[in-house]
């Protein structure tokens, strides 16, 4: 598997401070643990006309894809709720191939506003360029986009790749949906229950006060 080959997080927030160079710690439990039974279960951020309205706006206002506004979105989520650092994550969006651990600067609005953690999100995509990648993300970011009616719905068919999260965005009947996919043996409910409570919000935050990193 491959993955893109990026100048250090640090760079795009260099001036914000050293938090960028830790790594955030995401899951509850770790793999090692065999006692616990696995299993992954879907937890689903509510639908909202609201966000989907948001993010359309957003797109055409910024100049940039929507995936690049929910990554932001998700970088403050994990910030908010599991803490500041640096998170590796693969990425599949319509962009084309498959992003393996793209470092995910996460910051909370004390370390970073709005437009600078799209700017990081903006300009690490921006320079990836194919390498080797050693280990295997715990994040799993796919975006999906717009779902066609004959597809089998993607919302009732778990994840196969080892991610011990997805995070899985897609469109059906043009609203936008998220579906958080976990592990249950890394994970306890309640952490994903809060992401999901987060991500709206931080969602709101980013196209509601970022300016444009073009």
């Amino acid at each position: 598997m491959a993955a893109p080959h990026l100048a250090p997080p640090t760079e795009a927030l260099r001036p914000l401070g050293d938090f960028a160079a830790a790594t955030v710690r995401i899951t509850d439990h770790d793999a090692a643990e065999a006692a616990r039974s696995a299993a992954m279960v879907k937890v689903t951020t509510p639908a909202a006309d609201e966000l989907t309205a948001e993010l359309d706006g957003a797109t055409e206002w910024l100049g940039v894809p929507s995936d690049e506004i929910l990554l932001a979105a998700l970088a403050r989520t994990i910030a908010r709720t599991l803490g500041d650092g640096v998170v590796p994550v693969d990425i599949a969006s319509e962009r084309g191939s498959l992003l393996d651990a793209v470092p995910l600067v996460c910051a909370t609005a004390q370390q970073a506003s709005a437009t600078e953690v799209l700017a990081a999100v903006h300009h690490t995509l921006a320079v990836a360029s194919e390498r080797d990648a050693a280990t295997s993300p715990e994040v799993y970011f796919n975006y999906i986009g717009e779902l066609p009616a004959e597809t089998v719905p993607v919302q009732d068919t778990p994840p196969g790749l080892g991610h011990a999260l997805e995070v899985r965005v897609y469109r059906a009947g043009g609203a936008v949906q998220v579906d958080w996919w976990y592990d249950t043996s890394r994970f306890e409910r309640y952490t994903i229950e809060e992401l999901t409570e987060q991500f709206p919000l931080a969602l709101i935050e980013m196209t509601s006060d970022a300016l444009s990193p073009n």
